[in-house]
Formats: C-alpha cells, structure tokens, sequence
C-alpha cells in the first residue's frame, strides 16, 4: 500500500461517520499505525457550522489534536507539496470526477484530497462510488503521470477484502469489526446478543457502501469455531485499545458537554 510507514489516507466521509471511523483506525491501530489525516480532510473536519449551543463534532476533533497520544497522525503540509498536488490535479479528467465539470476540478474537495495523498505516495481509501469518482480513470491518470509505484486509489470496501483475503486474515477483520462494537468489560456479552449487535453493523456497512465487508462479516460468523472465546477476545481487544479509549472520549465529551454547553475538557478526561 504505497508508503507502508504512512498508512493510506481517507476521505472527508470515512473519518466523519463514527461506524467507519471505529473501523479504519483499529485496521491502522493493529498494523501498527496512526490514522493518517489529510490536510484537506482536516480542514473539512474541523470546519465550524453556523453557532450552536450544542457541542460539535468540529470541537471534538480539536480536542483530539492536542492529544499526545492520539491515534491520528497529521501531516505538515509545505508550499513545495501543495504544488505538486496542483500539477497532479492538472492532469485529471473530466471522466475522474463524472458529476464535476472539468473546470470543477481543481477545486473539487474529492480532487484535493486525492492529490494530496498522491503527493504524499500513499494510497487513498475513498467512500465515493463511481459515480462520482472513478477511480479506475484516476488511476490510469496517475500510472502514466507518476510512475506504477505511486500511490492508487481504491475504494475502502475493496482494501478490506486485499487486506484479508481469507483463513486467519478473514477472521481478524471478524475481531476488528467486533472490536468496534464490544460492550466495555466486564459487561457479559453473549452469543445472541452480539449476534445481533453485528447485524445492526452489518446494516450500517452496508448503507454506508461497505456492501463486500458486511457480507464476508456474515459468513465469518457463521464459521467462526468459537464465537464464545472470539466475543471474549474482541471485548479484551476493545479494553486495550487506545483508538478505541478515544471514541469512548469522544462520546463523553459530546454527552458531558452538550449538557453544560462548554467547550469540552480537552484530554483529561
């Protein structure tokens, strides 16, 4: 996947729907990476609505930046790049980005944020369909431009099934997924209880375009040896997560502080 070190980027979508985020960075976290956040995609992020007393996910993610130990990693993006990431920009086509005029391009966020990990040489995992981002176009594109070695973009429904083929592989994306659901120990988590807590995720996957990774969740339940000891080991992986302490942070900061309707407690929490 491009530069292994750097993990791959993620669209604006990905990181903003709790389901998928939760997802990503246990992958990133069991690789043994921080979640790489694009310059793009945190502009995107922490962009602030109109005022509300309610506290905003814009407000949480601040929070999260002055985390020592967040599960994020950001980039320090110099004018040297942005460059580069305009002349890739140039050579995209009409037929990358179907629903924009050519013109649009440039200033597309779905442009920017590929470019921007193009520059970077990593991949970049996107939510959109072909539709809107063709991403079999794209890379054409960017083989010609920059070399077979660059970057590519794929759609993350399809990174997860790369990423776990089959056997052993296919039964960690089973645990990653449980991970993200996992009642905090040492609440009991039973069979039908979590088979139907899957379920619930299935369904979300699926209307959030992971229609692949829903199904292959299925068939790896029903095969799963264990379900019992996998359950037990999902709540321990849960446990020891640090991507995961940060979204049970996150969700106390939304709780807590919509209800005192302050800025947030920041990392002490």
């Amino acid at each position: 996947m491009g530069d292994e070190s750097l993990g791959p980027g993620f669209d604006t979508g990905t990181l903003i729907q709790p389901t998928l985020r939760k997802l990503v960075c246990r992958w990133m976290e069991s690789a043994g990476l921080h979640t790489l956040i694009l310059p793009q995609v945190w502009e995107e992020l922490t962009r602030r609505h109109p005022a509300s007393k309610r506290y905003s996910p814009a407000q949480a993610w601040a929070n999260l930046a002055e985390c020592e130990d967040a599960p994020f990693r950001w980039v320090q993006w110099t004018d040297d790049q942005e460059c580069v990431a305009d002349e890739i920009r140039s050579r995209f086509t009409q037929a990358c980005f179907p629903l924009h005029a050519a013109f649009q391009i440039d200033t597309s966020s779905d442009a920017i944020i590929i470019s921007q990990a193009l520059t970077l040489g990593t991949d970049v995992l996107v939510r959109g369909d072909l539709n809107t981002i063709d991403h079999y176009e794209i890379n054409m594109v960017v083989e010609r431009a920059l070399g077979p070695n660059s970057g590519f973009v794929l759609t993350l429904d399809d990174a997860l099934q790369r990423a776990f083929r089959g056997g052993e592989e296919a039964h960690h994306l089973l645990l990653l997924a449980l991970t993200t659901i996992a009642p905090p120990r040492p609440e009991a988590w039973g069979v039908d209880e979590a088979f139907a807590d899957l379920g619930k995720l299935r369904t979300a996957m699926i209307g959030a375009g992971l229609r692949q990774t829903a199904i292959r969740l299925g068939t790896r339940w029903e095969q799963c040896r264990d379900l019992e000891l996998a359950l037990a080991e999902a709540q321990e992986l849960a446990a020891r997560s640090n991507a995961m302490r940060f979204e049970r942070m996150r969700a106390t900061w939304h709780r807590e502080q919509t209800v005192r309707g302050s800025s947030g407690r920041g990392c002490s929490n």
